[in-house]
């Protein structure tokens, strides 16, 4: 079903846009549907702060992404963004008069940028991707911390009351937040898959060379964020175990973050930098290139509360382009794909995640039958289902003013949560 173009939606999102992927994705979901869409984001180094990409029109504020600075400099860059996105989402809104506005986290009481026209009738979608208090008691650190929590829980309890309807990205999620006091019903999850735009079927093949000396190494890849919470010593404490065994095998990490220096400092003092390649993050639809270029996708998360919940949109991309995962043992990693999907590793043994490195290695058969296991458990999560449940959202909210009604019409014919 289609909209008529009058149909608008505002994005505001504290990141950096084509490159935050779940707001593209979304965005380009509702311009797929009909919706006009504007994007309220940061401005990235080289970009213009105006410009129309793929349907969308994107406004970015000269701000920084503030990564790795201390919680009260992060906080003052979100509080400003905030006054920054409200006043250019109520100008826009007075021009347009949104029928939604779509805020993703973090932080959490960034939708209160969508004040103004919310209160001129706009509909309001809170995306939680991350879940402060969980995510904040990964982070924080020192005698400051159970405050720091207290107000992550505080600030969630807010804006998720503020919000009319909360997305997020997965049942993990969603039931903390529902033990939380969200109603059932206000809640979607819409998972992070792999965007078949960006990841074409035809680019599944060929798959990398078998390994036959120096020149075509075995390659164990991880792409996304640097973070203490994702467990990249585990993967290097790994790779020095296993090249006696394997002496042709390579670790590619692409990606940045608050532990990149840290991680680049154990290459180092391990004796890793010739079998150990960096490279910095990539626009999105480059993403795929990294994802088919090597043998094996490694997923070394900590059980620290938070990751132990998450859904990592890089295992859905493993597993629709085919290839092989090892992952941690984790709650969320384990409800998706069954035991002949991947293998599941102690997130603090590094010889786990070497014993499984040295096994697909020798056992090519192996990797071929996981990749087809891993595929078929990925299939009721494609993108193309998330994004028809996320136009439903969507004509719900624009369509409606009952919240019983819109999630009646969003159970209606939906594909698994």
């Amino acid at each position: 079903m289609s909209v008529m173009v009058s149909s608008r939606v505002c994005v505001i999102t504290y990141d950096w846009y084509p490159h935050e992927v779940r707001a593209l994705r979304s965005a380009e979901a509702a311009v797929s549907a009909g919706y006009d869409v504007d994007v309220i984001c940061l401005l990235q180094p080289g970009k213009k702060s105006y410009e129309v990409y793929n349907g969308v029109r994107i406004y970015r504020l000269s701000l920084g992404r503030c990564i790795g600075r201390s919680l009260p400099i992060t906080l003052l860059y979100w509080c400003y963004f905030l006054l920054l996105a409200g006043v250019i989402a109520s100008w826009l809104h007075l021009k347009r008069r949104y029928n939604v506005v779509h805020v993703h986290n973090m932080p959490d009481f960034l939708v209160f940028s969508a004040l103004f026209p919310k209160l001129l009738g706009a509909r309001i979608i809170l995306d939680v991707q991350d879940v402060s208090p969980e995510l904040m008691a990964a982070k924080a650190k020192g005698h400051l911390r159970g405050v720091v929590i207290q107000l992550a829980r505080w600030q969630e309890r807010i804006s998720t009351v503020f919000a009319h309807h909360i997305v997020t990205t997965g049942p993990f999620f969603e039931e903390l937040l529902i033990r939380r006091g969200v109603p059932r019903e206000k809640i979607t999850s819409i998972l992070n898959s792999a965007d078949p735009k960006l990841f074409p079927h035809a680019r599944r093949y060929p798959l990398p060379p078998e390994p036959s000396g120096q020149e075509q190494p075995f390659i164990v890849m991880y792409h996304g964020t640097v973070a203490k919470r994702n467990g990249l010593d585990t993967a290097v404490r790994a790779l020095a175990l296993v090249r006696h065994v394997v002496p042709d095998v390579r670790l590619d990490i692409q990606g940045s973050g608050e532990d990149l220096p840290l991680i680049k400092q154990l290459v180092a003092e391990l004796g890793l930098s010739d079998c150990v390649a960096f490279s910095g993050p990539c626009p999105p639809e480059k993403v795929v290139d990294f994802v088919v270029h090597g043998h094996i996708g490694i997923i070394p998360y900590r059980c620290d509360g938070f990751a132990e919940l998450v859904l990592p949109t890089k295992a859905y991309e493993f597993a629709w382009m085919h290839r092989a995962m090892i992952a941690s043992n984790t709650s969320a990693i384990r409800s998706m794909f069954r035991p002949e999907s991947i293998i599941l590793c102690d997130p603090s043994s590094p010889e786990s995640f070497a014993e499984a490195i040295i096994d697909l290695y020798y056992h090519p058969e192996k990797r071929a039958s996981m990749i087809d296991h891993a595929y078929e458990d990925y299939l009721p999560y494609r993108w193309e289902l998330m994004a028809e449940r996320y136009q439903r959202l969507l004509r719900a909210l624009s369509y409606t003013r009952s919240r019983t009604t819109s999630s009646k019409e969003l159970l209606e014919n939906d594909c698994p949560k």
